[in-house]
């Protein structure tokens, strides 16, 4: 079969950081799996601007067609991808993210898209949306069969407030055009079955690349003058951070190197987190690197919200923590309660502060069977397909 991927994230991001996300995971699977012919990725659509403002690399391939902003590569021997770079700059800053609603529906999109599949000889395909924005793709190509992956929840994005409408039609419009939906926790199999009836939803949570956690790296240079155990937190600084739980825990544990390896997205989230001397912010990392972080942990910590913000979230870094051997301490939400065979789930403050020091005394023989790896969850999604 031949696979049209629309992912949330813009593949210069994806290039710039390594494939950490859920959709870049997905692409880099079934880009190789022996099940799909060839895999073409509808490139979020940006302007020159944008790039320039989040530094983002160009994208690296052989230029096989070209047309006023739309170009399309060949970045692998059976992987392509759709680019298309507007010069609306104006809109962009005057709508902002409903930009992207408007740029996906837009028909000179839809023309060059049908110019492509022609030029790679592709007559038939089946849709892999991951970007609610992209709704109208979907919708325009409604003879194909699709899959929406409805991973997390947007309506319950704080940042997304101003697009509320916006989103619960494009979610309307899925769930009545979208051949079928997945995503990756219970709490969202509820919420948008009740709120978007959508008939039938398939639960396909996160995993992780086993061979990457479990092997041996050298110490990154930037951890090893911590003395100490190293209790560690690999991931976004976003609204999902509980940085009251995390506050405790630093408070709680002054002996103890507390290190944070990833993106700030929430800049006020981040500034609210106290800078004691046992916390070390390290920067965002290449995912290329970033193993050798994780593995480097004496322990993996998550200190996630657990309240209608932790917006259906299933966390990665769970399962690459417990792939690495660590033992890990997480929250109740973002799906990591369910993960409580091969965790601790901590259910306050207090307790979480006290499983630090059980993890560190006591470890864990837990294995995260192999069915948590991507290629399993990718084999799942394409069997749906099937």
């Amino acid at each position: 079969m031949n696979i049209v991927c629309i992912p949330y994230h813009d593949w210069r991001k994806i290039n710039k950081e390594g494939a950490r996300t859920r959709d870049a995971h997905f692409i880099h699977h079934l880009s190789h799996s022996n099940d799909v012919a060839k895999t073409l990725i509808i490139n979020r659509p940006t302007t020159y601007l944008e790039i320039l403002l989040k530094k983002n690399p160009p994208i690296k391939g052989e230029v096989v067609l070209q047309e006023g902003g739309f170009v399309l590569y060949k970045v692998e021997d059976r992987l392509f991808v759709l680019d298309y770079i507007t010069s609306d700059i104006i809109g962009q800053l005057l709508l902002k993210k409903k930009w992207f609603f408007k740029a996906f529906g837009l028909q000179k999109l839809h023309s060059f898209f049908s110019k492509s599949l022609e030029h790679l000889g592709i007559d038939s395909y089946e849709i892999i949306c991951q970007n609610v924005f992209a709704h109208q793709f979907v919708t325009k190509n409604f003879e194909a069969k699709s899959v929406f992956d409805a991973w997390d929840n947007f309506l319950q994005f704080p940042d997304n407030r101003n697009i509320e409408t916006e989103l619960q039609e494009a979610y309307a419009d899925l769930a009545g055009n979208a051949t079928f939906w997945i995503t990756n926790s219970v709490k969202n199999i509820a919420y948008f079955t009740e709120k978007f009836q959508v008939p039938k939803i398939t639960l396909i949570k996160n995993g992780v690349d086993f061979e990457l956690f479990q092997r041996q790296y050298p110490m990154p240079a930037d951890m090893q003058n911590l003395s100490g155990a190293k209790i560690g937190f690999g991931g976004k600084i976003s609204h999902l951070f509980d940085h009251e739980l995390f506050n405790f825990c630093l408070n709680a544990h002054p002996d103890k190197n507390f290190v944070v390896v990833g993106q700030i997205l929430n800049a006020e989230v981040f500034s609210k987190i106290e800078k004691r001397p046992n916390f070390h912010y390290l920067g965002d990392k290449h995912y290329s690197e970033y193993p050798a972080y994780v593995t480097n942990f004496d322990i993996g910590i998550i200190p996630y919200v657990n309240n209608h913000l932790d917006s259906g979230a299933d966390s990665i870094k769970a399962y690459e923590y417990i792939a690495a051997g660590l033992n890990a301490i997480g929250s109740q939400g973002a799906g990591m309660k369910e993960l409580s065979d091969y965790m601790f789930v901590a259910d306050s403050p207090s307790n979480f502060a006290s499983l630090i020091t059980k993890a560190l005394l006591h470890k864990q023989q837990n294995k995260l069977p192999k069915e948590h790896s991507w290629h399993c969850k990718t084999q799942a999604l394409l069997d749906i397909l099937k």
